[in-house]
């Protein structure tokens, strides 16, 4: 999963599925934060997931180490990541910032790389350069040796295999844009050397989230509203 974005409801239903399927370990590709109206109760229910793999996402950072200035954010934007900060504990601010970039692991004999996106040698995300092309995994991913890399941040469903290396990116958990009350999610199998992904779109009562950021009214709540829950 990736980029829950504060988002309890929809994690909630994505993780009664990893149950019901009983997946073996949860790996998460960053921004656990942001943008959503359920921050410490978010942060709450990842922390409470039994050896959880996860990497540190752009909102996690702005969290644990301020906005850099490249990102010339707006000051509704800016005052957003205050009310967030002020309302998490200094435990889920702590989790949030011990969060690593990037995880490298094994999986019967299966090398997997976890990040959020690529970054330059500055420590820095490149930037989104819209769909994907077979180039681009070259350019920003090709110097990572592992079999799998799974990553987020572009919320988009992303399946792309090249030679013996697959870059997978199941799209945002907490942000459904269009598709207004589905949570995106994915189920990795590895058998021996044999891996497959499938993707997973679970509904889930995205009105209770609306109704809650309508509720408390936070800095950029209009603008959140359009760009990541798809209302006009």
């Amino acid at each position: 999963m990736t980029d829950i974005h504060n988002n309890a409801v929809a994690l909630e239903a994505v993780l009664n599925v990893f149950d019901a399927a009983q997946c073996e370990e949860i790996i998460c590709c960053g921004d656990i934060v942001g943008i959503g109206p359920f921050p410490q109760q978010t942060v709450d229910k990842v922390m409470c997931i039994p050896g959880l793999i996860a990497v540190s996402g752009n909102h996690d950072r702005y969290l644990s180490e301020g906005i850099p200035e490249q990102e010339q954010m707006d000051t509704e934007e800016i005052a957003y990541h205050q009310w967030e900060r002020e309302k998490l504990s200094k435990p889920a601010k702590d989790f949030i910032t011990a969060l690593p970039a990037r995880i490298d692991l094994e999986i019967e004999a299966v090398t997997i790389t976890v990040l959020h996106y690529p970054m330059n040698n500055r420590n820095e995300y490149y930037p989104l350069t819209g769909h994907l092309q077979a180039n681009d995994f070259s350019r920003l991913l090709g110097g990572i040796n592992s079999s799998i890399t799974l990553f987020g941040h572009d919320h988009r469903q992303i399946s792309y295999e090249t030679g013996r290396k697959k870059y997978l990116n199941c799209g945002p958990l907490g942000c459904p844009s269009a598709t207004r009350n589905i949570a995106r999610g994915g189920i990795l199998t590895v058998d021996n050397e044999h891996t497959a992904m499938d993707f997973i779109a679970v509904p889930y009562d995205v009105q209770k989230v609306i109704d809650e950021i309508d509720k408390i009214n936070y800095p950029c709540a209009d603008s959140i509203k359009h760009i990541f829950y798809g209302i006009k």
